[in-house]
């Protein structure tokens, strides 16, 4: 009764018919306990109806997205640790109804009272690749409760290949949790330096994904699961990315995640970036910003630090200024075998603990005070695994 009682309501609002279909979504970004955002886009510029509840009443409730072709659906007063269900109508080319193009679940966050969770990590996969497909699919076997990604979401940095490269790769997953983005060299596009540059990344990025305002997204925030923080930053500025936001010293930045990481009671403290701070790989860490994030990170206790830009798996011993230190020392784990091409080794260090150029994700789970991280490639085999008690 419920449906056909949705389904006579929205007739009587869009006669008469235009035909639309989704071409991207629908993709679930920015969820916390209380609220999500769901969006996705459709081929002509028109209205769409979202339901959704508490699983499995998914007609519970309905709202309208306007004339666009961009929807974004915003929802808030979500139950927390919650699976909802959501469907999206839209106008029917062969009557004055809707029909359904779109239907999935997600899941709201946990309180601090709920310390326990799971999350992929991988990055760097901006290709279109037959490995990134490869990966997708062995993610897809997982139900972790959102990903986080370490930047370098397409290669050129255009939204007209970000289907290929990533709504089209992820679509499943992409459906369920959200992707949690921290912006990558790529992702500003080939004119990264040049000052032709500065309206790129509003054009391409922006305009299509949704990040916690806690900080100044999409360049940097931070998110809440469980009793852990995670702050993603914009490391692109000491890559030469001229309109990337500064991460000085003096920068908005950098005095933005020092005041965080000062007052957060969190359990667990995790960095999700680009650029590494410590690998072995090819490009290899850059000075100037190791000498500003390594030393605050080591002062307000760190946990992890989850980077990309290197196309390879490694994993650091911990460490602490610049040595070994497995007292009081911070792991650094290089996740950049999304599915472009792979580099290999440029030198060795006493502070690596592994390396391998394959192509990879890792599984991670937390719960109280207990920390492990399976590393798989792409055939779904295991590579490499972390424990942390603390």
């Amino acid at each position: 009764m419920k449906k056909v009682l949705l389904i006579s309501v929205v007739a009587g609002l869009c006669s008469p018919a235009v035909a639309a279909t989704l071409v991207r979504g629908p993709y679930v970004e920015n969820v916390s306990p209380e609220t999500a955002t769901v969006r996705f886009r459709t081929d002509i510029s028109t209205v769409a109806w979202f339901s959704y509840g508490a699983y499995p009443d998914c007609e519970r409730f309905m709202t309208l997205s306007p004339e666009v072709n961009e929807h974004k659906i915003t929802l808030f007063g979500l139950l927390g640790d919650t699976t909802h269900c959501y469907r999206i109508y839209l106008p029917d080319s062969v009557s004055s109804g809707v029909y359904k193009a779109a239907e999935s679940t997600f899941k709201t966050f946990r309180g601090p009272d709920k310390p326990y969770f799971a999350f992929l990590a991988f990055g760097d996969s901006g290709s279109g690749s037959e490995e990134q497909f490869d990966l997708a699919r062995q993610m897809e076997k997982f139900e972790p409760d959102f990903a986080i990604h370490t930047g370098d979401i397409t290669d050129t940095g255009l939204d007209a290949a970000a289907d290929e490269q990533y709504f089209i790769p992820y679509k499943k997953m992409l459906a369920r949790y959200p992707v949690f983005l921290a912006l990558g060299n790529h992702d500003y596009g080939k004119q990264y330096n040049k000052d032709a540059g500065r309206r790129f990344l509003r054009e391409n990025y922006s305009r299509f994904h949704t990040m916690p305002y806690t900080g100044l997204p999409p360049s940097y925030y931070f998110f809440d699961e469980g009793d852990a923080r995670f702050f993603v930053l914009d490391t692109n500025y000491f890559y030469g990315a001229k309109w990337a936001q500064p991460l000085g010293k003096d920068s908005k930045q950098y005095k933005w995640l020092e005041h965080y990481l000062a007052r957060t009671r969190k359990t667990w403290k995790f960095i999700v970036m680009h650029e590494p701070l410590y690998s072995t790989g090819a490009r290899g860490g850059i000075e100037a910003q190791k000498a500003v994030l390594a030393p605050l990170f080591e002062k307000y206790k760190v946990d992890l630090v989850f980077q990309g830009h290197d196309h390879d798996y490694e994993r650091t011993k911990p460490i602490k200024g610049g040595l070994v230190d497995d007292a009081e020392g911070i792991i650094y784990v290089t996740l950049a075998g999304g599915g472009s091409p792979l580099y290999f080794q440029r030198n060795n260090a006493d502070w690596s603990d592994k390396f391998i150029p394959v192509y990879h994700f890792a599984y991670i789970e937390v719960r109280n005070s207990d920390l492990k991280m399976t590393v798989y490639d792409k055939d779904g085999k295991i590579i490499d695994t972390l424990e942390i008690q603390k």
